[in-house]
């Protein structure tokens, strides 16, 4: 879409729209796709990738950890595990090669951590999007990855241990830090952003109900009432918690606004990975698209315009489209005046 085109959605304007149109009922809400670990058999290896994971190997990539966002880094080899580390040393995320032996029913198998989701683009520009645990790694030199993916028989003669489960925000019987965290991020410096972007729910964030927990989602929208939930008692960490809300949020824009959202929508394809969530319902992967722009511009508000902010936005793109469109469409609102990727997003950089 033209940014001529974007400018004539705008015309209406965003925050008057959301404010004019009537509510709508409550959308599904925002609950991170699981990825189920699956134990299949394969060959031996030609080569002896044991040998290079005893000494180590380091393959750069960007991390989505379980559906959010991607982040550049390094994921870590060896033959007991691995470990991603985003490029400030921050690491995201920790799991070993291949699960205890598990027994059921007189059959034996040992849970996989790695898998293909799928190959995007092709020649020098081939991204690999490997499944990492519930996360997804998109690499363009895969290296002993690609040696892993499938389960080949020899991981089972790997050493492992049990993965770690990731603790809440809050304990699900602490109500008093349950309500301290939504009122923490109710009032942050982040929520006026989305307030800014979307406007204010007339009603204070609540929790998820019990339908909501029950189905494992993270976040609600209720749009006849105007309503905000979220659980911080199966929410693992801030950036976690950010996300949901923008989602959420999100889904007010379309409850507000659904023919502007029809109109930027126009000729976005699909998210190819099955088990991402938004894959094949549209309205969730607008909210996606929508809680990925928000992250993007949060994210590089601090980084100097240029190349490196531009990849990461395709790298975005690559797991949600649509994140480009609307990462455009967000940098036209008022509150994003002055940040440093506006021009380049725009076409409008001299």
């Amino acid at each position: 879409m033209t940014l001529a085109a974007l400018r004539l959605v705008l015309a209406g304007g965003l925050l008057a729209a959301v404010a004019a149109s009537p509510p709508h009922a409550a959308t599904a809400g925002y609950a991170p796709a699981g990825d189920t670990l699956r134990a299949e058999t394969g060959n031996v290896p030609g080569r002896d990738v044991r040998r290079d994971l005893r000494a180590g190997a380091v393959i750069a990539g960007y991390f989505s950890e379980r559906g959010l966002p991607p982040r550049a880094g390094q994921l870590l080899l060896t033959d007991t595990g691995l470990v991603f580390r985003a490029s400030d040393g921050e690491i995201m995320q920790t799991s070993p090669l291949v699960g205890p032996v598990r027994t059921r029913q007189g059959r034996s198998w040992r849970a996989t951590t790695l898998d293909l989701a799928y190959v995007a683009g092709e020649g020098p520009h081939t991204v690999y999007l490997i499944r990492v645990e519930g996360s997804v790694f998109a690499t363009d030199a895969p290296g002993v990855l690609l040696d892993m993916v499938g389960h080949p028989a020899w991981l089972d003669s790997l050493a492992s241990r049990e993965w770690t489960p990731r603790a809440p925000l809050a304990a699900s019987d602490d109500s008093a830090a349950i309500l301290a965290v939504t009122r923490r991020i109710e009032s942050s410096p982040y929520a006026d952003t989305l307030y800014a972007l979307f406007g204010r729910p007339r009603r204070p964030v609540g929790l998820v109900g019990p339908k909501g927990r029950q189905a494992g989602r993270l976040g609600e929208y209720v749009g006849r009432r105007d309503s905000l939930a979220l659980d911080p008692a199966r929410i693992v960490s801030e950036e976690q918690l950010r996300h949901a809300m923008a989602h959420e949020l999100g889904h007010r824009w379309q409850s507000r606004s659904p023919a502007q959202m029809r109109a930027l929508w126009r000729d976005v394809p699909p998210i190819p990975d099955q088990r991402r969530y938004g894959h094949d319902n549209t309205g969730e992967h607008q909210a996606e698209a929508v809680a990925f722009a928000v992250h993007y511009l949060q994210a590089t508000a601090a980084m100097p315009a240029g190349g490196d902010a531009l990849e990461l936005l395709e790298r975005y793109e690559l797991l949600v489209p649509g994140t480009r469109l609307m990462t455009r469409y967000l940098a036209l609102q008022p509150i994003y005046a002055r940040h440093p990727m506006r021009r380049l997003l725009l076409g409008t950089a001299s």
